[in-house]
């Protein structure tokens, strides 16, 4: 048994479990169509709280309309202005920069949900948090450059010429993995002072 190409593995498992998701996700949007709400949801028509939960999730304003798609509901049949209440609290929820920073560092994408006076502090800490995210992947897309070198350099038929040129990637690739590790831990200790800051802002 070879645990040295764990790492590798993983990656590979993780790329294809990504793909599995995105694919199961297609089907089903195919089949349920604009299912955006259950069937409880549907029935108990609370637009306050369904608005609320859109804002927070930094949905656009046409969600409504996909909503009352999915229930089959008439347009009278909805409160549309308890709905557009409910997603303007949930928007001051969201459009926060640590929120920001939050949905940027998880790699989510923005919709461009906040208003005018709020968006800037939202993306503020969302491209913050976008930085990090990025960093972390290339950080992880070096880590498996370096397996993948080390294991051809470990290869008995490995031709003398190739040889110097790998170690060469080899050590270029371990200093950019030392300066990304470096810049990682500079960017997380910049983003535990920014929420440490925003909490103390919310106690106040």
């Amino acid at each position: 048994m070879c645990y040295c190409r764990a790492p590798h593995h993983h990656a590979i498992v993780m790329r294809m479990y990504r793909i599995l998701i995105i694919l199961l996700a297609g089907m089903s949007i195919a089949l349920t169509g604009c299912a955006t709400l259950s069937r409880d949801e549907c029935k108990s028509g609370d637009w306050n709280k369904i608005g609320v939960q859109d804002g927070n999730d930094g949905r656009l304003p046409e969600r409504f309309k996909q909503h009352a798609k999915a229930c089959e509901l008439d347009r009278s049949d909805v409160s549309e202005a308890a709905y557009t209440a409910g997603r303007e609290k949930g928007l001051a929820i969201y459009c926060t920069q640590v929120r920001g920073y939050r949905e940027g560092a998880l790699g989510q994408k923005y919709l461009g949900a906040c208003p005018a006076q709020s968006a800037g502090q939202f993306l503020s800490g969302y491209e913050f948090g976008k930085r990090i995210y990025q960093t972390e992947r290339r950080s992880s897309d070096v880590a498996n450059e370096i397996f993948a070198v080390s294991q051809k350099l470990q290869s008995p038929k490995l031709p003398n010429a190739e040889r110097e040129p790998l170690l060469q990637e080899q050590s270029r690739l371990q200093a950019e993995d030392v300066r990304l590790k470096k810049e990682l831990e500079q960017l997380r200790s910049q983003a535990d002072t920014l929420v440490a800051a925003a909490r103390k802002k919310k106690k106040n």
